[in-house]
């Protein structure tokens, strides 16, 4: 299971990737528009401030898969291995329950966009369901990712355990 949770994530900061891609290119080409011909777009703004969360929630997972995620290890240089395993077991925990309320918490902000039809209050009127969407799928990739790590990680042998084997 944990290889398809891989490959989507993957797939999906691919996607975050493409996504960066075209709100580098649609900036670009409002400052030009803006700038030279006096002619800004009215959607740019909006649109690439509503696409970061897409880049942000898409990619997240792949980061915590991929070990990218910014961590503060010198304090864990201070302990033996038995003790670094047990703060990063916790630590673990504690990230698992925050991305489970970031879950829980997106799916409740999202299912009432859906239901209220809740748009954004500019010309483009959009509706803000569609976009939240993207936090709800990045937050439950994001959760299955660090219970999968975690659990991977934390079924290894220990050293300890191997001596006592051999």
């Amino acid at each position: 299971m944990y290889n398809i949770i891989k490959r989507l994530n993957a797939v999906c900061a691919t996607l975050s990737g493409l996504v960066l891609l075209f709100v580098t290119f649609s900036i670009f080409v409002d400052v030009i528009l803006r700038y030279f011909f006096n002619k800004p777009s009215i959607w740019v703004t909006e649109i690439t401030t509503y696409l970061f969360l897409y880049i942000i929630f898409l990619g997240t997972a792949y980061a915590l898969q991929e070990g990218m995620h910014i961590r503060v290890t010198f304090l864990l240089d201070l302990f033996n291995e038995k003790v670094t395993r047990i703060i990063n077991l916790i630590t673990a925990l504690f990230a698992m329950i925050f991305s489970f309320v970031l879950l829980w918490e997106t799916s409740e902000m999202t299912w009432y966009a859906f239901s209220e039809k809740w748009t954004s209050p500019t010309m483009l009127n959009a509706p803000y369901a569609y976009i939240y969407v993207a936090m709800v799928f990045g937050s439950f990739l994001l959760f299955v990712t660090f219970l999968c790590e975690t659990v991977l990680k934390f079924r290894a042998v220990t050293p300890d355990k191997e001596t006592e084997k051999g």
